[in-house]
């Protein structure tokens, strides 16, 4: 194949064209070794089985946990007092903490998690190579899977339904019998337990010596990003307390429930940290548990609480760059396949939303697994041939095609997020540009606006005035829109509003992992305040913030017109009170914008049943009459400045069109919406 190289807008495209046998020729747009290089620095590490095992018992721990509503109450009605540090929450905070800490481990037990060589079997913790380590291999082996299903018979050979039917059992011979092979065959599981478990515990004493090994090389290879972006790195921020428990009390016991939880923090580090990377890499997934997660790893990490608990449950993220580069396997990040073994297999156009052709779409995914089978013949590491040469060695030098596959994977499922999140913005904008004029409008569907709302400005600090209390001064009246625009004005407020949002997308793994060290840092601690729409966790947000100004910067650059709107970016204030509720608003952008677009692009399909077509054309006289009432809608007022804490600024632009997603059962077209299966904008919570 040839390759060349472009740039525009200082976006870096790499251009591969492809010639297929069919004499077909197509262009596949992706990342330059260079861009990829630096992306794998924000990529977390795909989970592997036995990690989900231990990803499922966090869930169910966070799950029953009242952590937030203990911990994050108010002393008295003004929000005040509930500061980190105070005597009475210190108390709570560790009460909270180590509740959840026990909670984990008994779970652990029930799921048969709780010995040493399941809990510390993780990538940074073991190699691949030895019995029972490899990676995605299954938490539970086969002998504990015979052991489940032994459990599960004799389990069910004693249930009774009633006590009438258990006399009537104990009374005939049959069920006599049936008794005596119940009990013959409990005591027969119990026996072969106790022999396993004596088994087991001597095998791990073999494998410990490789844990220590390889946990003490995690702690001399940091695994934390930098965050270049043209711009200074970031200092790089310690723990409370640095990890320096060493795992060899695992060694002594048999199960995690006979150690304190001082003692069990690598299990309780390698959870979180689970928990933490498994939120980057499905943002959709642990949407009514991760801010549970987040504010209990925000208290732990406050010096005062560290120090009383005697344990950190902090751990840096498990990054596809760093680790490969732990393993030696950095050169595979110079390999210009690589680009291609990652790439994003498009099924549908994003700026058209035509549908590519099946034919195209096979050879491309073909195209995919073939490069990266080559990759993982030419930097994979055979795990018999090496560990037979390395005899005399607790660990081995290189990666196992596990390892580099499961790194491979991560890359591809980053990008296709990324994809998939830009997407239907990149598609509205086209929808915009496409049935929209700067300078020209119809009068049915003009975007002019005239503001009607009202707002004073508030002399706090952060904002709050005596707004912050829910009335007075400082309240917005945000039944209506507060900005006056006229058509082309507002052209180019939702053109530029909806181009930064695609480079926010573009970037989300970046400022996930900026929050993530935001919301944990030891140097910015939080205040509990009354921002109007209850208590909330104040706290300032250095690293997205720098990210954020970047982006801010490099799409005024590029849109070639003034900028419309304030450049004020909302972060530790009474709008956005701390990365974690700014995370939680970007990632809303493709949930409201893909079923706007999805919408518009179904029409004619929709149209294709005759009732309703004939119901669509009696109410809005035509499908494109439908499709622009729509789109003039959503960019008039979407972006109109409503909202408790909308307006013009950067956070306020997103305000507005989360204001408009609420307000879309009392729109007129609201009926046709849901002839074409819409449920909703704010997806699953699952």
């Amino acid at each position: 194949f040839f390759k060349c190289t472009t740039q525009s807008n200082d976006h870096h495209l790499i251009v591969y064209i492809l010639s297929l046998q069919s004499k077909k020729i197509f262009i596949m747009k992706g990342y330059t070794i260079e861009s990829l290089k630096e992306f794998t620095s924000f990529i977390p590490l795909r989970l592997t089985a036995s990690e989900r095992s231990l990803l499922a018992v966090l869930e169910s721990a966070l799950h029953v946990s009242e952590y937030t509503d203990n911990v994050d109450v108010a002393s008295n009605g003004y929000g005040s007092g509930a500061a980190r540090g105070g005597l009475v929450k210190v108390k709570r905070i560790l009460d909270g903490i180590l509740e959840a800490c026990h909670v984990a481990t008994g779970l652990g037990v029930v799921a048969m998690l709780d010995h040493p060589s399941c809990v510390l079997k993780s990538v940074n913790s073991l190699r691949s190579g030895h019995s029972g380590n490899a990676l995605g291999d299954s938490m539970i082996t086969k002998k504990e899977s015979g052991r489940l299903s032994t459990l599960k018979l004799w389990k069910g050979s004693c249930n009774v339904d009633s006590e009438d039917k258990l006399k009537d059992m104990d009374r005939s011979q049959k069920g006599r019998k049936a008794a005596k092979q119940a009990e013959k065959a409990r005591k027969k599981v119990e026996k072969k337990l106790k022999k396993q478990q004596a088994q087991r515990a001597t095998e791990s004493r073999t494998d410990l010596n490789v844990i220590v090994d390889s946990h003490n090389d995690e702690q001399e290879n940091s695994l934390s990003a930098e965050n270049t972006l043209d711009e200074p790195p970031m200092d790089s921020e310690q723990p409370a307390i640095s990890n320096t428990r060493s795992p060899e009390q695992y060694s002594k016991v048999s199960s995690i429930a006979a150690l304190s939880p001082d003692q069990n923090e690598i299990f309780f580090q390698n959870i979180f940290e689970i928990g933490r990377r498994n939120k980057v890499l499905n943002p959709s997934k642990m949407r009514s548990t991760y801010g549970k997660l987040m504010h209990l790893l925000q208290d732990a990490q406050s010096p005062s609480i560290a120090k009383s608990l005697g344990f950190t449950l902090y751990k840096d993220l498990v990054m596809v760059r760093p680790f490969l580069e732990s393993r030696g396997a950095e050169k595979i990040l110079d390999d210009e396949r690589l680009v291609i073994a990652t790439m994003y297999v498009k099924a549908k156009d994003e700026v058209t939303g035509r549908v590519v052709d099946r034919n195209e779409v096979d050879r491309q995914v073909k195209q995919k697994i073939a490069m990266s089978q080559e990759l993982l013949q030419d930097y994979a590491v055979d795990v018999n041939r090496t560990t037979a040469a390395t005899t005399t060695t607790t660990t081995t030098i290189g990666m196992t095609k596990d390892e580099l596959k499961l790194c491979i994977d991560s890359i591809s499922d980053a990008i296709a997020i990324v994809e998939s999140n830009v997407a239907p913005v990149e598609r509205m904008i086209h929808l915009l540009e496409e049935n929209f004029r700067p300078n020209y409008h119809d009068k049915q569907f003009s975007l002019e606006l005239r503001g009607s709302g009202k707002s004073f400005a508030s002399g706090s600090k952060y904002g709050y005035g005596f707004g912050a209390f829910g009335g007075g001064f400082g309240v917005r009246d945000s039944s209506g829109p507060t900005l006056s625009h006229s058509h082309s004005t507002q052209y180019t407020f939702v053109w530029q509003s909806l181009t930064l949002w695609k480079e926010v997308q573009k970037n989300m793994h970046r400022l996930w992992v900026c929050a993530d060290s935001d919301l944990l840092s030891v140097s910015t601690s939080y205040q509990l305040l009354n921002t109007g729409q209850g208590l909330n966790r104040v706290q300032q947000c250095p690293k997205v913030g720098k990210v954020m100004r970047h982006l801010l910067n490099k799409t005024q650059s590029a849109a070639g017109s003034p900028w419309v709107g304030l450049s004020v970016i909302h972060l530790g204030d009474r709008d956005v009170p701390n990365a974690l509720v700014f995370i939680d608003k970007y990632t809303q952008i493709p949930r409201f914008l893909k079923p706007i677009a999805d919408f518009c692009d179904g029409i004619p399909e929709l149209c294709s049943n005759e009732k309703i077509r004939d119901y669509i054309e009696d109410q809005f006289g035509s499908e494109e009459n439908l499709k622009m009432l729509v789109l003039s809608d959503y960019f008039k007022h979407g972006f109109d400045g409503s909202g408790d804490d909308g307006g013009s600024c950067i956070d306020g632009r997103l305000t507005s069109s989360w204001n408009w997603t609420s307000r879309i059962v009392k729109k007129s077209y609201y009926h046709a919406f849901m002839l074409s299966g819409f449920q909703g904008f704010d997806g699953d919570f699952k």
